[in-house]
């Protein structure tokens, strides 16, 4: 049985137009594919790392927790343009946790270093990243949806379009409708 922790509780109560967005980051297959990229992660997390971006990070709520516990001395910084869910991730989700720090950024306008993830592959051309800089990349083949701007047929093209020099984990996982695919490496 599912039990609605008080911290969601507070976000949908306070932002009640917001309650099918939020409800929809528990999403079994988000909930899936953050797990399985958190899994592979294992493969870097003796590496130290300043601070960890999470571009396109929605509300965070699911792989923030997951990342402090496999990199517990780094910071996160999660960037969206979407400002009312940075405003629920500020002021509901990380509202008093100094590790991380949610704001408003145009992914497509900022430049990342140390390491970046990026889950929404699918919502945005590749984000500008500086060489040497470790990533975690998932995107998608589902063409055709409304916001899918930027979808893949495969792994490799994931880290051909983010010119991936060296890969410690690629992959694919199928759904009905689609596969999401998933690079970890250093571009």
């Amino acid at each position: 049985m599912f039990v609605m922790d008080t911290v969601t509780q507070r976000a949908i109560k306070k932002f009640p137009h917001r309650a099918v967005d939020i409800a929809q980051s528990y999403d079994w297959k988000q909930l899936q594919c953050k797990e399985w990229l958190c899994d592979n992660l294992e493969l870097i997390s003796n590496f130290k790392f300043k601070r960890i971006y999470i571009a396109g990070g929605w509300y965070g709520n699911i792989l923030c927790p997951k990342l402090k516990e496999l990199f517990p001395e780094t910071s996160i910084r999660l960037h969206d343009i979407d400002e009312e869910a940075i405003g629920i991730c500020k002021n509901i989700f990380f509202k008093d946790d100094k590790d991380v720090k949610p704001d408003i950024v145009d992914c497509n306008e900022y430049l990342y270093k140390y390491f970046v993830i990026n889950t929404s592959c699918e919502h945005m051309p590749p984000i500008n990243i500086r060489p040497d800089t470790y990533v975690a990349l998932q995107s998608n083949d589902y063409f055709g949806i409304e916001g899918h701007v930027n979808c893949v047929r495969s792994a490799t093209e994931l880290a051909e379009q983010y010119k991936v020099k060296e890969i410690y984990y690629q992959g694919s996982m199928t759904f009905d409708k689609y596969t999401r695919y998933m690079v970890i490496g250093k571009v």
